[in-house]
This record gives structure tokens, C-alpha cells and sequence, in this order.
């Protein structure tokens, strides 16, 4: 793996959401990454607002979600696989849609 996308997946696994994206763009990305993966998820603006307190790290605020939630998709996956699957589709989202991802 080249450095770049090294640094990149290590950005994506430990950084908070970027506060300048508004949380409606936030939450359309999130929600379309779970479409995207088939997901039976959705957020709404309660519960993005909610995961947010609980912890700064987005990839633990969605494996937070998961065991929380969707505890028996662990069986077949494990929560960080997960959680870094969804953030690089959200992430896309927010890239395609011109938005600036930390």
C-alpha cells in the first residue's frame, strides 16, 4: 500500500467529522453509504447528533452504532471492517458531491 493512502486510511479511521461540512450533508452521506452497502441503516439528525457525543473517532461512533443496534451483523463481520467500509463510501459521497474531506 503506498504511503498516501496509508496516511489516508489512518486520517479516515481516527479523524472526528469535519464541523464545516453541515450535518444535513453529513447525514445524506451516510445514509447513502448504507444504501450503497445494503445496509439496514439510516440516521437521522438525533441520532448523528447523539453518536457525536458519545465519542469523537467517527469510525467508533458508527462500530459504536453497530454493536449497539445491529449486534448480529457481527457474527459475520467485525465492527471495524464495517466502520472503515462505511466511512470510505460516505467519505466518496461527500468527494463527489465537492464537499472537503479531513
Amino acid at each position: 500500500m503506498e504511503q498516501a493512502q496509508i496516511e489516508r486510511q489512518n486520517d479516515v479511521t481516527t479523524a472526528a467529522a469535519d464541523p464545516q461540512i453541515p450535518v444535513q450533508a453529513q447525514l445524506a452521506a451516510y445514509n447513502s453509504a448504507f444504501v450503497e452497502l445494503e445496509l439496514p441503516f439510516h440516521w437521522d439528525e438525533a441520532m448523528y447528533r447523539w453518536l457525536c457525543g458519545v465519542v469523537d473517532c467517527e469510525r467508533t461512533q458508527i462500530a459504536h452504532y453497530i454493536e449497539t443496534y445491529h449486534a448480529h451483523l457481527l457474527t459475520a463481520y467485525e465492527a471495524p471492517f464495517l466502520s472503515q467500509l462505511i466511512l470510505e463510501k460516505k467519505n466518496g459521497y461527500l468527494e463527489a458531491m465537492g464537499r472537503r474531506v479531513s
